[in-house]
């Protein structure tokens, strides 16, 4: 009988920290809510023409700037806020992905 006490009460202390784990994390959401913003930015295309050019599209609130780097070569970009469309020379197609660097988040893409 004293085995199943002690069971009993590990169970109970275990349910008690689960309990208080989930109220916290909901007080702290609670807290925070509608205070955690943030600007992406969103790629909306990026396609290799023959005559040797990458076209991307890129979809930003603000203006900011844009590193792209891909296998074979990079450039830097600057983006005005809302639908920026930028062509950057590009001689090969691009084998892998493309990776765009923003302030403050990273997009891999792959070329059409």
């Amino acid at each position: 009988m004293h085995t199943l006490d002690i069971l009993s009460q590990v169970l109970f202390v275990g349910l008690m920290a689960m309990l208080l784990y989930v109220l916290y994390q909901r007080f702290v959401r609670m807290l925070s809510r509608d205070r955690i913003q943030g600007t992406y930015a969103q790629v909306a295309d990026c396609t290799w023409h023959s005559d040797g050019r990458l076209v991307v599209v890129i979809e930003m609130k603000e203006a900011g700037w844009c590193q792209l780097k891909w296998e074979g070569g990079e450039a830097q970009i600057q983006c005005a806020s809302g639908r920026h469309e930028e062509s950057v020379e590009a001689p090969h197609k691009p084998a892998g992905n493309v990776e765009f660097t923003f302030e403050n988040q990273v997009i891999r893409r792959k070329v059409d």
